[in-house]
């Protein structure tokens, strides 16, 4: 007698002359790439098979997602979420017979995860195309944003699909020092007390004349911390290197204890870049000054027109123009002062030496940044004062 096995599974209804007719089979398992989601549709025109990835925090694990198998156009599969920087892959929906019209489009897992932790890597997009490949989608910046970005990749299809994938939280260095770039310093004359002096402070009297800073005595002529603070862009714990176009005209200052960048040349050419050190005291020529607090540290101060020597401080004004950088931290606050400690300045009367104004001093070619971030200034004439202008040149980062 043969035995009939009752282990049965329903694997179709065949209509017979109109009647429904059960077919039994052997046990069933799920089709190859897990479960998917129908949502049905006539055979033609095809359904649309949605999956979402799951999310792996902490340690950036990988959530891996299958579009769903249906005909007409392929599905649409996200990538997972990485607190630090996991990797989505994605496969779009295949087509079968006729094939989908367009292949499914996959998104990237996104990258980076908070401040603290930054993703390093974007995910990875791959799309497998029906009759058009889909498209690879490129990973998303966290907080931070990932050091780079996702990859897209496509496959199939009769026509390729597009490679996908933008860096992911790319910082535009130049953004760093934007809130530096264009300033200036002047010093405008208010009344004139000789022919090549001029008095700086409208008011009666000269003030602060015993601070302890030395950079700050006397009139402040500019001062950012009072018109408007700057601070740097960027990661306070990365240093970045800010390298300046400096162009005026300015008497003659020497500092004590700091590094001079150059002493040869001449007016209107000069080099007054120093690092470090203090105003000399034995006189009462004025003052440029760019300092640099990082945050929780302490100051660096760069002054712009130690050209003594080879410039003399005797009722003199010389021209400067030259390149320069300083190094700062991500969020340092930075400072520009013009001062004048006995509130009396040398006009703009140029390098001669004498009881005249001979030569006063008409920069060329200032640079058309500096122009464009100062409309009000006539860089085209001999300014009634003293004045420098920074224009940023570049930005970079070990």
């Amino acid at each position: 007698m043969r035995t009939i096995s009752k282990k049965l599974r329903i694997t179709s209804i065949v209509p017979i002359l109109g009647v429904p007719l059960l077919i039994a089979s052997a046990c069933s398992s799920d089709p190859p790439g897990g479960p998917v989601t129908w949502t049905g549709g006539a055979t033609n025109t095809g359904g649309t098979a949605t999956n979402t990835g799951g999310t792996a925090t902490n340690t950036g694990g990988t959530a891996t997602n299958t579009g769903g198998i249906g005909q007409g156009t392929g599905g649409t599969s996200t990538g997972g979420t990485s607190t630090t920087g996991g990797i989505g892959t994605n496969t779009g929906g295949n087509g079968p017979g006729t094939g989908g019209t367009t292949g499914g489009t996959p998104n990237g897992g996104t990258g980076g995860g908070s401040v603290n932790t930054g993703g390093t890597t974007g995910g990875t997009g791959t799309g497998t195309g029906g009759t058009t490949g889909g498209n690879g989608g490129g990973g998303k910046a966290g907080n931070t944003g990932g050091t780079t970005g996702g990859t897209g990749t496509n496959t199939g299809g009769t026509t390729g699909g597009t490679a996908g994938g933008a860096a992911g939280g790319t910082v535009n260095l130049m953004d760093v020092a934007k809130a530096l770039d264009g300033k200036m310093m002047t010093g405008p004359c208010i009344s004139d007390t000789a022919v090549n002096v001029c008095d700086t402070n409208p008011a009666t009297g000269c003030p602060d004349q015993n601070n302890a800073d030395i950079p700050l005595r006397g009139i402040l002529t500019t001062d950012t911390d009072k018109s408007g603070k700057i601070t740097l862009g960027g990661d306070p714990n990365t240093t970045y290197t800010i390298n300046l176009h400096v162009q005026g005209v300015v008497e003659a200052k020497r500092y004590t204890g700091g590094t001079d960048a150059e002493k040869s040349l001449t007016s209107p050419k000069m080099n007054g870049w120093c690092k470090g050190g203090t105003p000399d005291t034995g006189n009462a020529y004025n003052v440029y000054m760019i300092r640099v607090t990082p945050q929780g540290g302490t100051k660096t101060d760069y002054f712009l027109n130690a050209v003594d020597p080879p410039g003399v401080s005797d009722h003199t004004t010389y021209g400067i123009d030259y390149n320069a950088s300083f190094q700062a931290k991500g969020g340092s606050a930075v400072r520009l002062v013009a001062a004048d400690s006995n509130c009396s300045m040398i006009k703009n009367c140029g390098p001669t030496a004498g009881n005249n104004c001979a030569a006063p001093i008409t920069i060329q070619n200032v640079d058309p940044k500096a122009v464009s971030a100062n409309p009000s200034f006539d860089f085209s004439k001999a300014y009634n004062g003293q004045w420098i202008s920074l224009v940023v040149t570049s930005v970079t980062s070990p």
